[in-house]
Protein backbone atom coordinates (compact mmCIF):
# COMPACT_ATOMS: atom_id res chain seq x y z
CA UNK A 1 0.00 0.00 0.00
CA UNK A 2 2.88 2.23 1.00
CA UNK A 3 4.68 1.20 -2.75
CA UNK A 4 1.39 2.19 -4.32
CA UNK A 5 1.08 5.65 -2.34
CA UNK A 6 4.38 6.63 -3.50
CA UNK A 7 3.67 6.09 -6.97
CA UNK A 8 0.55 8.46 -6.82
CA UNK A 9 2.77 11.24 -5.02
CA UNK A 10 5.27 10.83 -7.21
CA UNK A 11 3.33 10.33 -10.62
CA UNK A 12 1.09 13.92 -8.78
CA UNK A 13 4.84 15.97 -8.19
CA UNK A 14 5.46 15.06 -12.01
CA UNK A 15 2.10 16.58 -13.40
CA UNK A 16 2.57 19.48 -11.10
CA UNK A 17 6.96 20.15 -12.59
CA UNK A 18 4.95 19.55 -16.12
CA UNK A 19 2.08 22.07 -15.62
CA UNK A 20 4.82 24.58 -13.95
CA UNK A 21 7.26 23.88 -16.40
CA UNK A 22 4.50 24.44 -19.15
CA UNK A 23 3.50 27.87 -17.76
CA UNK A 24 0.32 26.37 -16.33
CA UNK A 25 0.49 28.18 -12.78
CA UNK A 26 -3.07 29.54 -12.90
CA UNK A 27 -5.71 28.72 -10.33
CA UNK A 28 -7.63 26.90 -13.05
CA UNK A 29 -4.66 24.85 -13.72
CA UNK A 30 -3.70 23.58 -10.20
CA UNK A 31 -7.73 22.96 -10.21
CA UNK A 32 -6.91 20.64 -13.05
CA UNK A 33 -4.55 19.46 -10.92
CA UNK A 34 -5.91 18.37 -8.06
CA UNK A 35 -8.69 16.45 -10.13
CA UNK A 36 -7.08 14.35 -11.92
CA UNK A 37 -4.95 13.85 -8.60
CA UNK A 38 -8.81 12.82 -7.59
CA UNK A 39 -9.03 10.23 -10.23
CA UNK A 40 -5.69 9.06 -9.91
CA UNK A 41 -6.50 7.96 -6.11
CA UNK A 42 -9.93 7.00 -6.87
CA UNK A 43 -8.30 4.55 -9.69
CA UNK A 44 -5.87 2.92 -7.30
CA UNK A 45 -8.32 2.57 -4.50
CA UNK A 46 -10.64 0.30 -7.31
CA UNK A 47 -8.03 -1.28 -8.20
CA UNK A 48 -6.68 -2.11 -4.53
CA UNK A 49 -10.14 -3.87 -4.28
CA UNK A 50 -10.29 -5.32 -7.90
CA UNK A 51 -10.94 -8.95 -8.41
CA UNK A 52 -7.91 -11.12 -8.38
CA UNK A 53 -6.55 -14.02 -9.50
CA UNK A 54 -3.45 -15.38 -7.98
CA UNK A 55 -0.79 -15.43 -11.65
CA UNK A 56 1.24 -17.69 -9.63
CA UNK A 57 -0.80 -20.83 -8.57
CA UNK A 58 -0.81 -23.54 -11.07
CA UNK A 59 -2.32 -26.73 -9.09
CA UNK A 60 -5.98 -27.90 -9.47
CA UNK A 61 -8.75 -26.25 -7.55
CA UNK A 62 -9.00 -27.09 -3.67
CA UNK A 63 -12.90 -27.49 -4.26
CA UNK A 64 -16.03 -27.66 -6.42
CA UNK A 65 -19.45 -25.89 -5.25
CA UNK A 66 -21.17 -28.05 -2.55
CA UNK A 67 -24.27 -30.11 -3.15
CA UNK A 68 -26.55 -30.93 -0.29
CA UNK A 69 -29.15 -34.08 -0.35
CA UNK A 70 -32.55 -33.66 0.95
CA UNK A 71 -33.21 -34.17 4.90
CA UNK A 72 -29.90 -34.00 6.00
CA UNK A 73 -30.00 -32.12 8.94
CA UNK A 74 -26.58 -30.07 10.34
CA UNK A 75 -26.42 -29.59 14.03
CA UNK A 76 -23.93 -26.46 15.07
CA UNK A 77 -22.55 -25.79 18.69
CA UNK A 78 -24.68 -22.90 19.17
CA UNK A 79 -27.64 -25.14 19.51
CA UNK A 80 -29.43 -24.70 16.47
CA UNK A 81 -30.05 -27.41 13.99
CA UNK A 82 -31.01 -27.11 10.11
CA UNK A 83 -32.57 -29.20 7.99
CA UNK A 84 -31.94 -29.34 4.38
CA UNK A 85 -36.34 -28.84 3.03
CA UNK A 86 -35.57 -28.32 -0.73
CA UNK A 87 -33.33 -28.09 -3.34
CA UNK A 88 -33.25 -25.72 -6.28
CA UNK A 89 -30.47 -25.75 -8.35
CA UNK A 90 -28.29 -23.21 -7.17
CA UNK A 91 -30.31 -22.37 -4.27
CA UNK A 92 -31.05 -24.59 -0.75
CA UNK A 93 -33.99 -24.18 1.43
CA UNK A 94 -33.07 -24.78 5.32
CA UNK A 95 -35.57 -25.27 7.92
CA UNK A 96 -34.59 -24.50 11.57
CA UNK A 97 -36.05 -26.11 14.57
CA UNK A 98 -38.33 -23.16 15.33
CA UNK A 99 -39.80 -24.09 11.58
CA UNK A 100 -38.36 -20.70 10.41
CA UNK A 101 -36.82 -20.70 6.59
CA UNK A 102 -33.90 -19.60 4.99
CA UNK A 103 -33.03 -19.63 0.98
CA UNK A 104 -29.69 -19.97 0.69
CA UNK A 105 -27.12 -20.14 -2.15
CA UNK A 106 -24.54 -23.61 -2.51
CA UNK A 107 -22.38 -20.79 -2.01
CA UNK A 108 -22.40 -20.08 1.60
CA UNK A 109 -19.98 -17.47 1.16
CA UNK A 110 -23.05 -14.96 -0.66
CA UNK A 111 -25.83 -13.50 1.64
CA UNK A 112 -28.86 -15.80 2.63
CA UNK A 113 -31.06 -15.16 -0.14
CA UNK A 114 -34.50 -14.89 1.72
CA UNK A 115 -35.52 -15.56 5.13
CA UNK A 116 -38.70 -16.54 6.74
CA UNK A 117 -40.08 -16.11 9.94
CA UNK A 118 -43.29 -15.32 12.21
CA UNK A 119 -41.94 -11.33 12.09
CA UNK A 120 -41.84 -10.85 8.25
CA UNK A 121 -39.14 -11.82 5.47
CA UNK A 122 -35.87 -10.28 4.93
CA UNK A 123 -34.27 -11.00 0.76
CA UNK A 124 -30.93 -10.45 -0.19
CA UNK A 125 -29.60 -9.73 -3.96
CA UNK A 126 -26.20 -9.14 -4.62
CA UNK A 127 -24.41 -8.33 -8.26
CA UNK A 128 -22.45 -11.55 -7.65
CA UNK A 129 -22.72 -14.60 -10.06
CA UNK A 130 -24.02 -17.77 -7.94
CA UNK A 131 -20.81 -19.44 -8.43
CA UNK A 132 -18.51 -16.56 -7.83
CA UNK A 133 -15.22 -17.46 -5.86
CA UNK A 134 -15.46 -21.37 -7.22
CA UNK A 135 -13.95 -23.43 -7.80
CA UNK A 136 -11.75 -22.32 -5.02
CA UNK A 137 -8.13 -21.63 -5.73
CA UNK A 138 -5.60 -19.81 -3.50
CA UNK A 139 -5.34 -16.08 -3.58
CA UNK A 140 -8.48 -16.18 -5.55
CA UNK A 141 -10.33 -12.52 -4.99
CA UNK A 142 -13.91 -11.25 -5.47
CA UNK A 143 -16.07 -7.98 -4.48
CA UNK A 144 -19.52 -7.86 -4.81
CA UNK A 145 -22.45 -5.46 -3.39
CA UNK A 146 -25.38 -6.69 -2.07
CA UNK A 147 -28.64 -4.55 -0.90
CA UNK A 148 -30.55 -6.37 2.28
CA UNK A 149 -34.66 -5.60 2.05
CA UNK A 150 -36.64 -5.96 5.53
CA UNK A 151 -40.56 -6.42 5.25
CA UNK A 152 -41.71 -6.76 8.94
CA UNK A 153 -45.35 -7.85 9.74
CA UNK A 154 -47.95 -5.32 10.04
CA UNK A 155 -46.11 -2.43 8.49
CA UNK A 156 -46.44 -0.65 5.32
CA UNK A 157 -43.02 -0.72 2.69
CA UNK A 158 -39.69 -2.11 3.47
CA UNK A 159 -36.38 -0.88 4.76
CA UNK A 160 -32.99 -1.17 2.48
CA UNK A 161 -29.58 -1.46 3.67
CA UNK A 162 -26.63 -1.33 1.15
CA UNK A 163 -23.26 -4.24 1.87
CA UNK A 164 -20.16 -3.92 -0.04
CA UNK A 165 -18.10 -7.25 0.32
CA UNK A 166 -14.46 -8.73 -0.58
CA UNK A 167 -13.85 -12.20 -0.57
CA UNK A 168 -10.73 -14.20 -0.26
CA UNK A 169 -9.92 -17.72 -0.57
CA UNK A 170 -7.03 -17.61 1.76
CA UNK A 171 -5.76 -21.35 1.16
CA UNK A 172 -5.48 -24.43 2.67
CA UNK A 173 -5.47 -25.23 6.78
CA UNK A 174 -5.73 -27.71 9.25
CA UNK A 175 -8.65 -27.51 11.35
CA UNK A 176 -9.90 -29.32 14.44
CA UNK A 177 -13.69 -29.78 15.77
CA UNK A 178 -15.14 -32.05 18.52
CA UNK A 179 -15.22 -34.83 15.92
CA UNK A 180 -12.38 -34.42 14.17
CA UNK A 181 -9.16 -32.75 12.68
CA UNK A 182 -9.29 -31.89 8.90
CA UNK A 183 -7.97 -30.64 5.82
CA UNK A 184 -9.82 -27.48 5.11
CA UNK A 185 -10.06 -24.59 2.81
CA UNK A 186 -10.11 -20.84 4.64
CA UNK A 187 -12.67 -18.58 3.19
CA UNK A 188 -12.61 -15.14 4.19
CA UNK A 189 -15.18 -12.07 3.78
CA UNK A 190 -14.97 -8.58 4.50
CA UNK A 191 -18.22 -6.41 4.70
CA UNK A 192 -17.68 -2.42 4.47
CA UNK A 193 -20.31 0.35 5.09
CA UNK A 194 -19.36 3.89 4.13
CA UNK A 195 -16.13 3.11 3.61
CA UNK A 196 -15.55 1.95 7.16
CA UNK A 197 -14.82 -1.94 8.21
CA UNK A 198 -17.87 -3.49 9.74
CA UNK A 199 -17.40 -7.44 9.60
CA UNK A 200 -15.08 -10.37 8.60
CA UNK A 201 -17.06 -13.58 8.57
CA UNK A 202 -14.47 -16.63 7.99
CA UNK A 203 -15.39 -20.21 7.03
CA UNK A 204 -13.06 -23.48 7.41
CA UNK A 205 -14.44 -25.99 4.32
CA UNK A 206 -13.82 -29.44 4.22
CA UNK A 207 -14.13 -30.74 0.57
CA UNK A 208 -14.37 -34.56 1.87
CA UNK A 209 -17.60 -33.58 3.97
CA UNK A 210 -19.52 -30.87 1.36
CA UNK A 211 -19.62 -28.47 4.21
CA UNK A 212 -17.73 -25.96 6.25
CA UNK A 213 -17.42 -27.57 9.88
CA UNK A 214 -16.61 -23.95 11.64
CA UNK A 215 -17.14 -19.98 11.34
CA UNK A 216 -15.88 -17.12 12.56
CA UNK A 217 -17.63 -13.75 13.07
CA UNK A 218 -15.79 -10.76 13.54
CA UNK A 219 -18.12 -7.94 13.79
CA UNK A 220 -17.40 -4.06 14.71
CA UNK A 221 -18.49 -3.30 17.99
CA UNK A 222 -19.58 -7.18 19.09
CA UNK A 223 -18.25 -10.05 20.81
CA UNK A 224 -17.09 -12.57 17.91
CA UNK A 225 -18.71 -15.73 17.22
CA UNK A 226 -16.86 -18.57 16.74
CA UNK A 227 -19.22 -21.55 15.59
CA UNK A 228 -18.12 -25.55 15.02
CA UNK A 229 -20.38 -28.23 13.16
CA UNK A 230 -21.13 -31.10 15.78
CA UNK A 231 -23.13 -33.41 13.64
CA UNK A 232 -24.48 -34.60 10.68
CA UNK A 233 -27.88 -36.40 10.61
CA UNK A 234 -27.93 -38.12 7.12
CA UNK A 235 -32.02 -38.20 5.62
CA UNK A 236 -31.46 -40.95 3.10
CA UNK A 237 -34.53 -39.64 1.14
CA UNK A 238 -36.51 -42.37 -0.41
CA UNK A 239 -34.92 -45.24 1.79
CA UNK A 240 -37.03 -47.40 2.53
CA UNK A 241 -38.23 -48.23 6.58
CA UNK A 242 -36.59 -51.71 6.59
CA UNK A 243 -33.09 -50.71 4.89
CA UNK A 244 -32.73 -46.96 7.33
CA UNK A 245 -33.53 -49.78 10.73
CA UNK A 246 -30.74 -52.21 9.20
CA UNK A 247 -28.55 -49.12 8.72
CA UNK A 248 -29.27 -47.91 12.35
CA UNK A 249 -28.40 -51.19 13.70
CA UNK A 250 -24.91 -51.15 11.87
CA UNK A 251 -24.39 -47.93 13.74
CA UNK A 252 -25.25 -49.15 17.12
CA UNK A 253 -23.15 -52.68 16.53
CA UNK A 254 -20.15 -50.27 15.53
CA UNK A 255 -20.50 -47.83 17.91
CA UNK A 256 -20.41 -50.86 20.90
CA UNK A 257 -18.20 -52.75 19.48
CA UNK A 258 -15.59 -52.46 16.78
CA UNK A 259 -12.28 -50.89 17.75
CA UNK A 260 -10.65 -47.91 16.80
CA UNK A 261 -9.97 -48.20 12.92
CA UNK A 262 -11.55 -51.05 11.83
CA UNK A 263 -14.13 -50.50 8.91
CA UNK A 264 -17.62 -52.02 9.35
CA UNK A 265 -19.58 -51.88 5.94
CA UNK A 266 -23.21 -52.16 4.72
CA UNK A 267 -25.41 -51.95 1.38
CA UNK A 268 -28.45 -51.55 1.32
CA UNK A 269 -31.00 -54.74 -0.26
CA UNK A 270 -31.41 -52.94 -3.44
CA UNK A 271 -27.35 -52.49 -3.75
CA UNK A 272 -27.77 -48.45 -4.32
CA UNK A 273 -26.62 -47.13 -1.03
CA UNK A 274 -23.27 -48.64 0.34
CA UNK A 275 -21.99 -47.31 3.61
CA UNK A 276 -18.34 -48.11 5.08
CA UNK A 277 -18.46 -46.95 8.91
CA UNK A 278 -15.45 -46.68 10.99
CA UNK A 279 -14.33 -45.04 14.87
CA UNK A 280 -11.55 -43.16 14.92
CA UNK A 281 -11.49 -42.06 18.44
CA UNK A 282 -13.30 -43.41 22.14
CA UNK A 283 -13.17 -40.92 24.69
CA UNK A 284 -14.57 -41.15 28.30
CA UNK A 285 -16.12 -38.13 30.15
CA UNK A 286 -15.32 -36.56 33.64
CA UNK A 287 -19.06 -38.34 34.78
CA UNK A 288 -17.56 -42.29 33.34
CA UNK A 289 -19.53 -41.82 29.79
CA UNK A 290 -18.23 -43.05 26.73
CA UNK A 291 -18.23 -41.26 23.78
CA UNK A 292 -16.57 -42.25 20.24
CA UNK A 293 -15.92 -40.50 17.02
CA UNK A 294 -16.79 -41.73 13.96
CA UNK A 295 -16.43 -41.77 10.34
CA UNK A 296 -19.09 -42.73 7.70
CA UNK A 297 -18.09 -42.99 3.82
CA UNK A 298 -21.69 -43.09 2.03
CA UNK A 299 -21.64 -43.86 -1.79
CA UNK A 300 -25.12 -44.22 -3.61
CA UNK A 301 -26.57 -42.11 -6.57
CA UNK A 302 -23.28 -41.29 -8.05
CA UNK A 303 -22.57 -39.24 -5.51
CA UNK A 304 -19.72 -40.28 -2.78
CA UNK A 305 -19.66 -37.85 0.62
CA UNK A 306 -18.10 -38.28 3.74
CA UNK A 307 -20.19 -38.18 7.54
CA UNK A 308 -18.15 -37.65 10.55
CA UNK A 309 -19.90 -37.54 13.67
CA UNK A 310 -19.42 -37.94 17.28
CA UNK A 311 -21.90 -40.19 19.29
CA UNK A 312 -22.25 -40.76 23.26
CA UNK A 313 -23.65 -44.33 25.14
CA UNK A 314 -26.75 -43.34 27.39
CA UNK A 315 -27.31 -45.12 30.35
CA UNK A 316 -29.61 -48.07 28.54
CA UNK A 317 -26.84 -48.57 26.14
CA UNK A 318 -28.32 -47.01 23.14
CA UNK A 319 -25.52 -44.74 21.35
CA UNK A 320 -27.20 -41.12 20.79
CA UNK A 321 -25.15 -38.87 17.91
CA UNK A 322 -24.03 -35.25 19.43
Amino acid sequence: MAVQLVRVLYLGGAIAAALAAGGCTSFTDLEDARDLLVDLGTALNDKLSADYDPPDYDGPPLAELPTYQLGDAYTYSSGRTETVAETRDERVVWRNDLQSEFERYRNFVLPTAVTRTDSGEITRTSDAPPDVLWPLVPGTRRQYNSVVSVRLRGQNGERQFRRDWICTVNGQEQVEVQFGAFDSVKISCERYGRGRWRQTRTWYYVPEIGHYVRRVDLVRGRESRDIELISIQQGFEGMNRNAKRSLYDLEQQTLERMPSGQPARWKSSEGDIAVTMTVTKTMQTEAGQFCRTFRQEVQGNGIERLVPGLACRTWNGRWVRL
